[in-house]
């Protein structure tokens, strides 16, 4: 069977791509598929930084994920690429530094000006600064002082919780974000 093209490809970004990317990509692929949306809304991770290519997901992100009913067993660290930017309708960053590595990377010729960066709008723009966004831009407004999602790795059990409930509220905005800007939510 040949599945058709998907209608929105969205991409999460953190640094080595087994921390916080990964858990965003299985929560938002589950929440996809219990809307019946997996197959027009493609989700991809990658790392910035890659040390490990191929390396699972870290075990503490796994065993979170799994506790929710997620399971990340398919997911492998992989880099960061200009195609991958290109390619992606939504770029979803974890910190401000992300940030600038897609702008950097996505567009080589920017990297002299400063990024433009907006209240969030879907757009067909193939500019990347007006496509990758920090996550954390939607967090609810009790949440505003929050602009980078923590990187967990070298942190305890409860800084990978409050990452995780982080990224879980922030993809419901990003979900609700998605459905006010464009029919792509609607289903076929």
């Amino acid at each position: 069977m040949i599945w058709p093209q998907p209608d929105l490809r969205v991409l999460f970004v953190c640094s080595a791509n087994v921390c916080r990317s990964p858990l965003a990509e299985g929560l938002m692929r589950r929440r996809l598929e219990l809307m019946g949306l997996h197959r027009r809304i493609q989700v991809r991770s990658a790392g910035s930084w890659t040390g490990q290519r191929g390396r699972r997901p870290d075990p503490r992100v796994t065993k979170i994920a799994a506790d929710v009913g997620i399971s990340l067993a398919r997911i492998r660290a992989r880099q960061l690429t200009p195609k991958m930017i290109e390619r992606a309708d939504y770029i979803l960053v974890m910190d401000r530094d992300h940030l600038q590595e897609v702008i950097d990377l996505g567009s080589p010729v920017q990297r002299e000006a400063a990024p433009t960066y907006n209240t969030p709008t879907f757009s067909n723009s193939r500019d990347v600064s007006s496509r990758v966004y920090l996550l954390s831009d939607f967090l609810p407004d009790n949440f505003r002082e929050i602009h980078d999602i923590p990187d967990p790795y070298f942190g305890d059990w409860n800084t990978f919780t409050t990452v995780y409930k982080l990224i879980d509220t922030a993809l419901t905005g990003f979900l609700n974000h998605l459905q006010s800007q464009s029919d792509i939510l609607r289903k076929p």
